[in-house]
């Protein structure tokens, strides 16, 4: 009966160990050299992106395609910054100025009304990044 115990005792540290155990899968960007690691859920957030907006705002599917491939491309410039070297006051204008550049090649996508749409989700928080 007392090997029973220890071994269920045991067997609970393993179980509780593993669990709380770091995994070294991150979702986190990281430079190895020159070379920048893509984190594993850009995909998913860029697909979140492109659906959101093709739903807010009635895009097609050339329209909503151009946009994940948009966003994707503009992760790696994000992640970057926020990696980067710099005080938080230059890499919170340099991620504006980014985002400014987003949106200005996000309205050479969209229609005038698309793009008023997509402003006004933005602000309200209904669009995922």
């Amino acid at each position: 009966m007392k090997k029973a115990k220890f071994l269920c005792v045991l067997l609970l540290i393993a179980v509780c160990r593993q669990s709380s155990a770091q995994t070294t899968d991150s979702a986190t960007p990281g430079k190895v050299g020159n070379e920048w690691q893509m984190p594993k859920d850009v995909l998913i957030r860029s697909k979140n992106f492109s659906e959101d907006l093709k739903r807010s705002a009635g895009l097609d599917d050339t329209s909503t395609q151009k946009t994940f491939n948009l966003f994707l491309a503009n992760t790696k410039s994000v992640d970057e910054i926020r990696l980067g070297q710099g005080s938080a006051k230059e890499k919170k204008d340099a991620l504006a100025a980014n985002g400014l550049a987003f949106d200005q090649s996000l309205k050479n996508i969209l229609t005038a009304e698309q793009f008023e749409k997509y402003q006004r989700d933005k602000k309200a928080g209904k669009i995922r990044y």
